[in-house]
């Protein structure tokens, strides 16, 4: 197995900007593009893990930060969509994701850590998605602080999934909020 696969979709998402940003007024110069935006959620998915540990709970730091890290790895063969096609189209996406993974990646490693991550079952992949929401949300902010304040809407959106997702993940609850208190 060769990795000229992997090597492209790691390049091709340091090169595609995330569409939101870009729907909502913010120059594609400044735009975060798909890799600094998994290189945000790790951080938080990294501590996250270490925070429900502290809370008590058992949870494996690795595995949540390879989910998060992953995450996004199939957009590089499908593309960045925003949250309004991805709830419309849902599992379509997720299975082009998929068969992009078995095509282009040829990693069955990667393509099982991705599908934890799709079936949001495990306390790992829980985190992952809310690391996801979180680099997201402080983004958001940030552009807001700046002017650009047609990210409102998703800086709305965002901080309500969020609270949705902590409020039927008794774990991540405190560890959420200690991070969106900071912000």
């Amino acid at each position: 197995m060769g990795y000229q696969g992997l090597i492209k979709a790691i390049g091709a998402l340091k090169n595609h900007a995330r569409i939101g940003w870009l729907i909502e007024g913010i120059p594609k110069s400044i735009a975060e593009d798909v890799a600094q935006h998994t290189f945000e959620a790790s951080i938080y998915a990294l501590v996250l893990s270490y925070e429900v540990l502290r809370e008590g709970f058992k949870v494996s730091v690795d595995k949540a930060l390879a989910l998060t890290i992953i995450h996004d790895l199939g957009e590089a063969f499908v593309g960045d969509v925003v949250k309004f096609l991805k709830d419309y189209i849902g599992e379509v996406k997720e299975q082009a994701e998929i068969k992009a993974f078995k095509e282009f990646i040829r990693a069955d490693y990667l393509l099982e850590l991705y599908k934890e991550y799709v079936e949001g079952k495990t306390l790992e992949a829980r985190i992952a998605r809310i690391a996801d929401m979180l680099a997201t949300y402080v983004q958001a902010k940030r552009y807001y602080m700046q002017g650009f304040k047609d990210v409102e809407r998703i800086l709305v959106n965002t901080y309500n999934s969020i609270l949705k997702s902590i409020e039927r993940n008794i774990e991540l609850k405190k560890p959420v909020q200690k991070i969106l208190s900071s912000i």
